[in-house]
């Protein structure tokens, strides 16, 4: 009768409280065992919350004193055995039942009696009585803190938990990662990258890596951690919780529109997938004859000579499809007499340039209508959610249709005050630059760049590209079609107008930065 197991357990929730560590509490109960001459059978530890049945090595000792190898328990505290009511009532039980005979603690008392048992289960209510009131605390504490506009977290890759001047915490960008997650959501929006290619490019090109902590962190950002970035309104200024959106206070990397655009290409079947090899412009064209994708193929001729072909991939049976393939120097020459049509020379560049600067100046002294606009979309956006309270109080409508409602409503309130934030930033300034400054570097870099520089360039200014009869047809996309058409100098002021206005209307298309060719570098900007 004087068996015991000593068991010692550490959670996740005491964390920062006075609760001893597994290794003091094997000391004390030594101590204690020794002491009161007790045997101690075995040791058992666990480092689970006890706030949910379902402990293994809690549950294996129970299953070892029903077999009858201990008489008794030895636990530092009773809110070691239980903080629930479903492992409470069973060791109640197992004491009705006579299967365990007494349970010893240094810091309580208990006597295996009516009294006794009694007090032992108000004490394991207590026991979940503060474990649930924490758990309330601690969503009531994160619910205020979404609200407010902070995660209530870890956040992801790209931003770090920091304080703000006052001591309050606060979610800061990470000052390493956060440019290069940024230039992945900017490829993402090209349309010419899947997420398998983008991974590689995370991983080889720009060395994107966790944080480093203390046991883990320092790792390769997998393809399910990719796709979770994308998908992830977070990045996009909005905390997601409950499925509601909560606008936050964090920089955000791409906007809500922009955030959209990229879920639309992640559920487009017809996007590139990942080759075994990479070829550049892979996943971009289709076959103008049967409609089937166009792919590559890297070949050697006898004399060591590398070669890229591409050609039709002939899976669709219906019709026939009998497209020759096409070297890919000659394929690229058809890309570089396309852009051609699209070139705007130093001068033009510059002039556009300071065209733009003179808008932008303008702009800062005189009103927007499109402001106004967005403003009193949210004032109307606001009176609905008002209204929407007011018949959920009024018990009109049930929870569900009130949520859904609600969830909506906040996800457009969120869209509104971003675009009045990028109303008063001039969002097509940055774009309108990146415009001109592509158009005049993307035949240099088509020439000189790798694959990727070759890919983004196809991919940002062409639609739809098809190949038949070895002639790559290209469609500009608008704006690019704007320079296509014959221009003189005088006109440059009517071509920024027109860009500006589609960039004013387009807020969600990313021209890329490219590089300027006097940098002599490979590199994409983000």
């Amino acid at each position: 009768m004087n068996r015991y197991f000593s068991y010692c357990r550490r959670s996740s929730e005491d964390e920062g409280h006075q609760v001893l560590s597994i290794e003091s509490q094997q000391q004390e109960l030594k101590r204690y065992a020794e002491r009161e001459n007790l045997t101690i059978i075995a040791v058992l530890e666990e480092s689970k919350s006890a706030k949910y049945p379902g402990r293994p090595v809690f549950n294996e000792l129970l299953k070892r004193i029903q077999r009858g190898e201990a008489d008794g328990i030895l636990a530092w505290h009773p809110d070691r055995l239980a903080r629930n009511s479903l492992d409470g009532g069973t060791i109640i039980y197992l004491l009705d039942t006579g299967t365990i005979t007494t349970l010893r603690f240094p810091t309580y008392t208990f006597e295996n009696t009516p009294q006794g048992k009694f007090m032992l289960a108000i004490m394991f209510g207590e026991s979940k009585y503060y474990v649930d009131a924490l758990s309330e605390n601690v969503r009531r504490g994160n619910r205020t803190k979404r609200e407010r506009g902070w995660l209530p977290s870890t956040p992801p890759v790209g931003y770090l938990n920091g304080r703000s001047s006052s001591g309050e915490k606060i979610i800061v960008s990470d000052p390493e990662r956060f440019p290069m997650v940024k230039s992945l959501w900017r490829l993402m929006l090209s349309g010419g990258f899947s997420v398998g290619e983008l991974h590689t490019i995370a991983a080889n090109d720009i060395g994107l890596r966790s944080r480093q902590r203390k046991r883990r962190g320092g790792n390769i950002l997998s393809v399910n951690g990719l796709y979770r970035v994308l998908r992830n309104p977070f990045f996009a200024g909005q905390i997601a919780y409950g499925g509601e959106w909560f606008p936050g206070k964090h920089e955000a990397m791409v906007t809500v529109a922009q955030y959209e655009q990229v879920q639309t290409l992640l559920g487009n079947p017809n996007r590139a997938r990942p080759k075994e090899h990479a070829f550049a412009y892979t996943g971009l064209i289709r076959c103008g004859f049967c409609g089937a994708g166009v792919t590559a193929e890297a070949k050697i001729n006898r004399y060591g000579s590398h070669y890229t072909y591409y050609h039709c991939t002939h899976k669709k049976q219906h019709p026939v499809c009998a497209e020759k393939s096409i070297e890919e120097r000659q394929l690229q020459d058809q890309v570089l007499a396309f852009l051609a049509r699209a070139h705007v020379t130093r001068d033009e560049q510059d002039e556009a340039l300071a065209i733009i600067e003179k808008e932008r100046e303008k702009e800062q002294t005189s009103g927007s209508d499109r402001k106004k606009a967005a403003s009193k979309a949210l004032d109307q956006n606001r009176k609905e959610l008002d209204t929407l309270t007011q018949i959920r109080y009024r018990d009109l409508i049930g929870d569900e249709e009130f949520s859904r409602q609600r969830a909506e409503l906040l996800k457009q309130e969120a869209a509104l005050k971003q675009q009045l934030d990028e109303l008063s930033q001039e969002s097509w300034i940055e774009p309108s630059r990146n415009f001109f400054l592509f158009n005049h570097r993307a035949a240099f870099w088509m020439t000189h760049g790798g694959l990727n520089e070759k890919r983004l360039i196809l991919a940002t200014v062409g639609s739809n590209p098809t190949l038949m009869s070895k002639k790559l047809n290209i469609n500009a996309r608008y704006p690019f079609v704007l320079l296509t058409k014959p221009r003189s100098s005088c006109e440059m002021w009517e071509v920024v107008r027109d860009v500006r206005i589609f960039f004013n209307k387009e807020c969600t298309m990313y021209i890329p930065l490219l590089p300027d060719p006097d940098a002599r570098h490979l590199k994409i900007a983000a």
